[in-house]
């Protein structure tokens, strides 16, 4: 697998033709490998659990989206526990938890998270037992990253016959801004503002392809932020052989 790195140098041995010249007793590590990497995990685990995310050597978590609450019957997850004859609500989420796991998992190899309400502020819906899912995937230390200012268009290219693999994708403004894409001084209070749409829109337009073109404006992402601020977009990708992304959207479903 060919990766570059934020610079965009190219920076690892192209991997994928280890497979075709490398031993095939080394493939099928190796492979598998490469699908961890690529393909996006969901776990989830019950209240009193622990849920664990472990990722390969040399990535890290990046999370793609986060649930603690209830939203199913338990007769389908996590069931209650027996003699627990509260009425179930089915439609309780808690606010705090997007953040929590963030903090606790984002840009690292591995993480534990105790599944227990008080660890997600204040209960959503005392008497019902809860789940935690956790959708991520597990980025290469070495990967590409583009950014483009507000109102500009941000372009992606793979070569060598590769295809896009998008990892994460944020529109909106950071705390202490971004060097590329200034603010005005004293526009508008600096805090974080970001779209909730901006990964699933960039890798709808863009994951699979050789090459692919992004505006980076409100009427693509909506605004997330208060008037006045400057935003951007930025993407982190690596590009790879396309059989191994076709590989990988045969394999077996996960919980979404």
């Amino acid at each position: 697998m060919v990766l570059r790195s934020s610079s965009g140098s190219w920076c690892l041995v192209p991997f994928y033709l280890c497979l075709a010249v490398c031993p095939t007793w080394v493939t099928p590590d190796f492979s598998a490998y490469l699908h961890s990497i690529l393909r996006n995990h969901t776990t989830h685990a019950c209240d009193g659990e622990t849920l664990s995310i472990t990722c390969p050597t040399k990535t890290t978590v990046t999370v793609l989206s986060s649930f603690y609450g209830r939203r199913i019957s338990s007769e389908n997850l996590c069931p209650a526990a027996k003699g627990n004859s509260t009425e179930e609500n089915t439609d309780c989420t808690s606010s705090a938890a997007a953040q929590k796991v963030m903090d606790e998992c984002q840009d690292r190899s591995s993480c534990q998270i105790p599944v227990i309400s008080r660890v997600f502020g204040l209960d959503p819906c005392p008497g019902t037992s809860k789940y935690l899912i956790v959708s991520y995937k597990c980025r290469p230390e070495n990967h590409s990253t583009k950014l483009a200012c507000e109102n500009e268009r941000l372009q992606l290219v793979c070569g060598n016959d590769t295809v896009l693999a998008i990892y994460t994708a944020t529109f909106g403004h950071l705390p202490h801004g971004n060097a590329e894409c200034p603010q005005e001084s004293g526009a508008a209070p600096d805090m974080e503002c970001l779209s909730p749409t901006a990964l699933r829109k960039v890798s709808r337009r863009c994951q699979g392809r050789t090459n692919c073109s992004v505006l980076a404006d409100a009427q693509n992402f909506g605004d997330p932020c208060l008037p006045g601020v400057k935003k951007h977009l930025q993407v982190s990708f690596v590009c790879v052989p396309r059989y191994l992304l076709e590989d990988v959207g045969r394999g077996p479903l996960t919980l979404s």
